[in-house]
């Protein structure tokens, strides 16, 4: 089962997130965290995935133990910096579609030891 955090800084972008990947992947774990929980969480509840903004401050060495994230560039759009096994690439105005097409890679990466 994929665990993610959505650790974006407006809430309310947090909490639609995370109802809409409640919505189309009932069987993921999802946490919400406001970004300065973000170290914490990422120890406690040691995510798949990250979703965060991309100005939040987040240190590189805070996120390494993720397969996965996706880094939200807050602007007149929403596109997206994805960072999946180290492959990196941007998407313009990053929709529902896309940001499950990452949660799927996440889960596909998951070693199977954990994943039982």
């Amino acid at each position: 089962m994929v665990r993610i955090v959505v650790a974006l800084k407006k809430r309310m972008y947090r909490e639609v997130i995370a109802l809409s990947l409640h919505n189309h992947r009932p069987n993921a774990e999802v946490l919400l965290c406001p970004p300065e929980a973000l170290d914490h969480e990422m120890g406690h509840f040691r995510p798949h995935l990250v979703v965060l903004d991309d100005n939040d401050g987040a240190a590189q060495g805070e996120l390494s133990g993720a397969l996965s994230r996706v880094e939200i560039l807050l602007g007149a759009s929403m596109d997206a910096r994805i960072s999946v096994d180290g492959r990196a690439r941007e998407v313009r105005d990053i929709c529902t579609e896309d940001l499950l097409a990452v949660v799927d890679e996440a889960e596909k990466m998951i070693p199977k030891e954990e994943a039982e």
